[in-house]
């Protein structure tokens, strides 16, 4: 697992799970990289997909918003807050 997220308390998180929902938690761009393509290898060797409509993110601190739209072949759509 790549090592970044935030700490909540104790711990360390970088992925949240409910249902069949994720959430990346990254500081930057490219701790945010390396857990999704992390995860890609994951669904690749359970033959999971990622339903590239629904994957979204979402810029919490405006100093660590996404350059780039796409990860592999993900087009990733804004979220606005």
């Amino acid at each position: 697992m790549v090592p970044s997220g935030t700490r909540i308390g104790k711990e360390q998180l970088n992925v949240l799970a409910f249902a069949d929902d994720i959430a990346l938690i990254g500081k930057n761009e490219i701790e945010i990289r390396k857990l999704f393509i992390e995860m890609e290898n994951i669904d690749r060797k359970f033959r999971l997909q990622i339903n590239q409509e629904k994957t979204n993110d979402m810029i919490v601190e405006r100093k660590n918003s996404l350059k780039k739209n796409k990860i592999g072949h993900f087009k990733i759509k804004k979220l606005q807050i």
